[in-house]
């Protein structure tokens, strides 16, 4: 059996006094997605920095790729994270003085790419994404589906084996939100990565294939439910993860 995209064993995560995650497990095998949901403060995002590497646990092994996160130095761990983990957020965080092609070339570029190479690559993601038309639109004047496209497209440059998306439709109204959605959870079938996105909507949540929910510092598989209905409400105290 392949080793899984990511792999996270035993993740306890302490802020001040709070304990955000208790001896947490979760994995994403290649080409899969999964969505954790969970109250305002449960530790959502949080459980994503530490994934990424940009928060460090008080106990637990994270692993991407095959490559303990712990392991990495500081001057690698920049290096490693470009290459290895792409980023969705909420609002896109796109550059507003950059068009959407600059954007989305950003990665490449700062990985070393020639500029010709790294547009090139940029103009075909976002022609592949569905927003080719506005590739040298300014990112200030995109609508918020297109900035979160565009930001999609910038998340997939380096080509990494695991998508991050933190509320990537929390700013989006219903319709758009359901064009995104059909976006970025196609992504692991598309292109062979894992995918792992937080979020408070149900309904978003529910396209994924495994869905999860933190509660008091535990994911747990919240029972089989309508897309509508709210998992955070869920009972089930089963611990997630193999």
């Amino acid at each position: 059996m392949s080793e899984p995209t990511l792999e996270v064993r035993g993740l306890t995560c302490s802020i001040g006094r709070r304990t955000l995650l208790r001896e947490t497990d979760l994995t994403a095998p290649a080409g899969t997605s999964l969505s954790v949901t969970g109250p305002s403060g449960s530790g959502k995002s949080t459980l994503l920095s530490c994934i990424a590497g940009l928060h460090t646990p008080q106990a637990g092994t994270i692993r991407v790729g095959g490559t303990d996160i712990a392991a990495l130095r500081p001057s690698r761990a920049a290096a490693w994270r470009l290459h290895t983990i792409g980023f969705v957020y909420q609002f896109g965080e796109l550059l507003p003085e950059l068009s959407a092609v600059e954007n989305a070339a950003l990665p490449l570029l700062i990985a070393g790419r020639g500029r010709r190479e790294a547009y090139g690559a940029a103009e075909s993601l976002l022609g592949e994404l569905g927003v080719g038309e506005i590739a040298d639109s300014p990112a200030s004047v995109l609508s918020g589906g297109e900035r979160q496209r565009v930001a999609v497209a910038r998340a997939l440059s380096t080509r990494p084996p695991l998508i991050l998306a933190d509320e990537p439709t929390g700013a989006l109204d219903e319709s758009t939100t359901d064009d995104v959605c059909e976006t970025l959870f196609g992504l692991p079938a598309r292109y062979g990565c894992a995918l792992v996105v937080v979020t408070h909507n149900p309904v978003v949540a529910h396209r994924a294939d495994l869905r999860l929910t933190l509660r008091g510092g535990a994911l747990h598989s919240p029972p089989e439910s309508a897309p509508g209905s709210t998992p955070d409400s869920a009972t089930d105290t089963t611990t997630a993860g193999a």
